[in-house]
């Protein structure tokens, strides 16, 4: 299994995609900075919405998490299920002597590692380029926070965001992989993806303007079964410490999400792809 994990690991590696995106970072960065710079020139800076060195690590996460890394993801398991499939370079993998369930475990777990890896490179890269790129300050001011955080307690926040925007990327990836791996052109896979992202987009929108309008009062926490919607507000409210904010249950409800949907999409991806393992 180690074997075949590695193979995989190595055929990630390899693509042209993978390389790009590592190469990229720094050149994403660059640009998520930039705006940050303009944006600094038009809010206080005892706005949350303010940018120093110590929190440029978290708003470049929130800036770029939904559009790069949702697409990223998408576009990296489509070449290794749907591609690989269409190109018979799966069927040569099945000429050894692993089961298709031992292959699908493999294709994910080498997706999570190459995953992880490029959430490490992106956090570092842009501590580096946060503390090039903007003046430090003693405290930051949070999303959802009473009282500002002193810097020292930076850190942790900034590990927190990154570790739940990583929970967040295997979420959708689960709807990716089970698109990847019921399609069978790599553009229907894209196609289902993007379309799954954006109406997951457009889902809080109109929830919240179909509950004022229509008055259905409805709890607010139903626009977080959005996964893009836990993406762009739900994490900062999983990490606040406000008091008029009940960030235990929410982040309880947001947590059911995200589970549910890695359970319902993964289980199906792999009930479907290892099929020939249990009519053999």
């Amino acid at each position: 299994m180690m074997r075949l994990l590695s193979s995989e690991w190595e055929r990630l590696w390899k693509r042209k995609t993978s390389w790009l995106f590592l190469i990229g970072i720094p050149v994403i960065l660059a640009g998520t900075a930039k705006y940050y710079l303009g944006h600094n020139a038009v809010v206080a800076p005892g706005s949350p919405e303010y940018t120093t060195a110590e929190n440029f690590p978290v708003m470049a996460m929130v800036e770029q998490l939904i559009l790069v890394f949702n697409v990223w993801a998408l576009v990296l398991l489509t070449l290794s299920f749907t591609e690989e499939y269409r190109s018979g370079q799966l069927r040569m993998v099945m000429l050894r002597a692993y089961s298709r369930t031992q292959l699908f475990a493999a294709k994910w777990l080498a997706f999570v590692l190459m995953t992880a890896l490029f959430f490490l490179v992106y956090l570092l890269a842009a501590a580096v380029v946060g503390r090039l790129a903007f003046p430090s300050s003693s405290e930051q001011i949070l999303f959802y926070h009473d009282q500002a955080v002193a810097s020292g307690d930076m850190l942790r926040y900034t590990l927190g965001y990154y570790g739940l925007a990583f929970a967040t990327i295997l979420g959708t990836s689960s709807v990716f992989l089970a698109a990847a791996v019921v399609s069978r052109t790599s553009t229907a896979a894209i196609g289902l993806g993007m379309g799954y992202l954006l109406t997951s987009l457009a889902y809080p929108v109109l929830f919240e303007l179909a509950n004022r309008v229509l008055a259905w009062g409805l709890p607010g926490k139903l626009k977080f079964l959005s996964l893009t919607e836990i993406q762009y507000s739900g994490i900062a409210v999983m990490l606040g410490d406000a008091k008029a904010l009940p960030s235990m249950e929410l982040g309880l409800w947001m947590t059911g999400i995200l589970a549910g949907s890695v359970a319902v999409f993964f289980a199906g991806a792999c009930l479907l792809f290892t099929k020939p393992d249990r009519w053999a």
